[in-house]
């Protein structure tokens, strides 16, 4: 007799062999957590497929845009130097549940944020001038930077397409700007990067400087235009280093007819600014495209933040001029005051590379909020604690370093190790199914037994209890289920 033919297949819903309508649903993924990707790319190969493709990041930006009035930039958590070592260095927002992946340890010290990498300084590494690491909080990937020289004290991190020096979004460079008094009237400042594509270093810049007290704040520099840093003084200056004139140029400057005052170069604050600079109660950053783009100085006095921008003609530090925007009055905004009747601010101030629409406002005891500057909106990011010296707001927007082409390998294996736990479930549930089945089958087994002989079924129920199939089974049961597991 010939065996029956086999049921058709269960037929699949449209979508689900439709690459661009699951990638117009993952579209809608909001921007704000990117482990939700991580369990997108978890649930199947094709949603996998459709996550790596290195079009869908552009497309979800897009879909997403970080310039519309309505969604500010995504803030994911605050990075800071608890004063308690053994806390973690991550604060999570409390609208996240994003939580920064391994490589936050006790006596890591961090120095600088931006484009979603953060620069660590390693107080347990051998040499000193190893001590240095660029740490991915999303991946966990750690970058050591090699032979930083001991005048390099501030370090920058910039990606390598806000670079613009040909790498994408993988790589990254790390400009170092620092002071050194050599004697005691001679300061002179030195400036280079180290770029993680070829992991050489550029053309080292120094230049002497005329005045006193010429030491670097340790607060995070401002990147305006796509190769400019801004560095603060603790003398009331700002440091400029233009660091897109080597990066473009190469180690060979002066055979494009450019000198090192013209790479690095001191910029004066505003008129009555440079005390407010010397007291830490100012956020350099970027001004919005809208206003220029150029670089812009909040000055905190009291409870009001003054904002000034800075407009120049051509790369002459001399030809620029300083410009007073607009104050605005942080008492009437936030819901703590900003100083006391003295007079001293007991607020910090920062600002992120990815949205210059945006202040940090932050304290140990309030926490950190973000004021949108044009509408004056404020929103909470999370608590702070005790901690040492100033806070990095930390932005990954649409988790780039999950959706870029060159980290699809990333996600692989990402969403490869989360199917390998998905397997171990699913042999889990087999098992307990089975056993349901079994014990079953047994009990009804048990029970046509009594009704056919109860006397023997009574003899024979000791003996059944500790020779019986079902412990043979759950002794066996572990191996079997270990070899269902998905080996590497």
């Amino acid at each position: 007799m010939a065996a029956p033919p086999p049921p058709p297949p269960r037929p699949r819903h449209p979508v689900a062999d439709n690459d661009d309508l699951v990638g117009e649903i993952l579209l809608r993924i909001p921007p704000d957590d990117p482990t939700r990707l991580v369990r997108a790319s978890a649930v199947c190969k094709r949603w996998r497929r459709v996550l790596a493709d290195p079009s869908f990041a552009a497309r979800h930006r897009a879909f997403h845009p970080r310039a519309a009035a309505a969604a500010a930039a995504p803030v994911l958590g605050v990075l800071h130097n608890p004063a308690d070592r053994e806390l973690d260095r991550f604060v999570p927002a409390a609208a996240s549940s994003f939580r920064a992946a391994a490589g936050d340890r006790r006596k890591h010290h961090i120095l600088d944020c931006r484009h979603g990498r953060v620069v660590l300084y390693d107080y347990d590494s051998h040499y000193p001038t190893d001590g240095h690491i660029v740490w991915d909080p999303i991946t966990g990937e750690q970058h050591r930077i090699p032979n930083v020289m001991d005048a390099l004290t501030h370090p920058a991190v910039i990606s390598g397409a806000a670079a613009g020096g040909g790498g994408g979004s993988a790589s990254f460079i790390v400009a170092f700007v620092g002071v050194q008094n050599w004697e005691r009237h001679f300061w002179d400042a030195h400036a280079c990067f180290y770029s993680s594509e070829t992991g050489e270093w550029s053309v080292h810049i120094n230049i002497h400087l005329d005045l006193d007290g010429y030491h670097l704040e340790d607060r995070p520099a401002a990147l305006v235009g796509g190769d400019t840093l801004y560095f603060v003084g603790k003398s009331g200056i700002l440091l400029r280093y233009r660091y897109g004139l080597p990066l473009r140029c190469g180690r060979d400057i002066l055979g494009y007819g450019i000198t090192s005052a013209d790479v690095l170069s001191v910029v004066d604050p505003p008129p009555g600014a440079k005390r407010r600079l010397r007291l830490g109660y100012t956020v350099v950053m970027a001004a919005p495209e809208s206003d220029g783009g150029g670089l812009r100085l909040g000055v905190l006095h009291r409870h009001k933040l003054a904002l000034w921008d800075r407009e120049e003609d051509g790369s002459a530090a001399a030809a620029a001029r300083w410009v007073w925007r607009v104050a605005i009055d942080l008492e009437q905004v936030l819901p703590w005051p900003v100083g006391n009747t003295k007079g001293k601010e007991r607020a910090c101030l920062a600002a992120v590379a990815e949205d210059p629409n945006v202040i940090f406002v932050g304290t140990e005891e309030d926490g950190v909020f973000a004021v949108e500057l044009d509408s004056l909106r404020i929103k909470k990011v999370c608590e702070l604690g005790k901690s040492q010296g100033r806070f990095f707001p930390f932005v990954s927007y649409c988790a780039e370093s999950f959706l870029s082409q060159s980290d699809s390998d990333t996600i692989a294996k990402a969403s490869s190790d989360c199917g390998q736990f998905g397997d171990l479930i699913e042999c889990i549930v087999i098992m307990i199914l089975v056993f349901h089945f079994l014990y079953t089958f047994r009990h009804s087994w048990d029970i046509v037994q009594f009704n056919s002989n109860p006397t023997t079924f009574a003899q024979d129920k000791l003996r059944r209890r500790t020779a019986g199939s079902i412990q043979q089974i759950l002794l066996t049961g572990p191996q079997w289920l270990l070899s269902r597991v998905p080996r590497q």
